[in-house]
């Protein structure tokens, strides 16, 4: 259950991130704790999504499958920079966690509406932020362009 004071944050962060990424100043990867299990070569199936922020910050935006509902699932964490770059084991023994800073996780559509007004635009900006997210993370702008372009050439 989110708090409305974690309503209220996420709301803010959430914005600012759609806002960033949607004039192209925030590039976003499919999060690297799943590529060793997904094929780094196909990665249309990707669900997991971050960007690195000042450094040692990372937003991350997922969409979970929870029984019969979808959840977008929304965070930033503050890192060890050193544990990320270092793949041995002995660093990863020694490391510090990661610090949960906000988590929030909420119904990408709910049977029953949502519990509040803030619940529902959170819900709005989530779908944005996954959204572009996903396509730069997959680089999907190029791949449109490249289509409109083709249809345009066949159509003159």
């Amino acid at each position: 259950m989110n708090s409305s004071i974690q309503i209220a944050e996420a709301e803010k962060l959430a914005k600012t991130l759609v806002d960033r990424t949607s004039e192209g100043k925030l590039s976003w990867e499919p999060d690297g704790t799943l590529l060793s299990i997904v094929s780094t070569t196909d990665l249309s199936g990707a669900t997991v999504f971050s960007t690195t922020l000042e450094g040692n910050l990372r937003a991350t935006i997922s969409l979970a499958k929870q029984k019969r509902a979808e959840l977008l699932v929304f965070s930033l964490v503050e890192f060890d920079p050193q544990w990320q770059s270092s793949m041995s084991l002995i660093a990863s023994v020694n490391a510090k966690p990661d610090k949960e800073i906000l988590s929030v996780s909420i119904e990408k559509d709910p049977s029953f509406g949502y519990d509040t007004p803030d619940e529902m635009r959170l819900n709005g900006l989530l779908v944005d932020l996954y959204a572009l997210a996903r396509r730069s993370a997959l680089k999907l702008e190029g791949s449109v362009e490249k289509a409109l372009t083709y249809l345009d050439r066949i159509a003159g």
